[in-house]
């Protein structure tokens, strides 16, 4: 048997993977702050609004929430010190 342009399989198209970041992975970030903690920092006006809302709940880039903690290292540093 030969095969035809319609026997085939496509190949995979080849795609960059975006680093995106959970509420697992924030917590992972924000290595001293309470799961629960990370979750109420996400709801803050100034804290990057999600990539997509999933019904696992709410995916972010990656890199928008480093951003985010690198601008926020001397709030985020205090909030630590006060938990004390």
């Amino acid at each position: 048997m030969t095969n035809t342009a319609n026997d085939r399989v496509p190949e995979p198209a080849q795609s960059v993977p975006v680093p995106l970041a959970g509420i697992e992975e924030i917590v992972g970030l924000l290595v001293k702050i309470s799961r629960d903690r990370v979750r109420e920092l996400t709801f803050r006006s100034d804290f990057p609004q999600p990539a997509a809302e999933l019904a696992q709940g709410d995916i972010w880039l990656r890199d928008d929430v480093e951003a985010w903690i690198n601008d926020h290292s001397d709030a985020l540093a205090d909030m630590l010190r006060q938990t004390r």
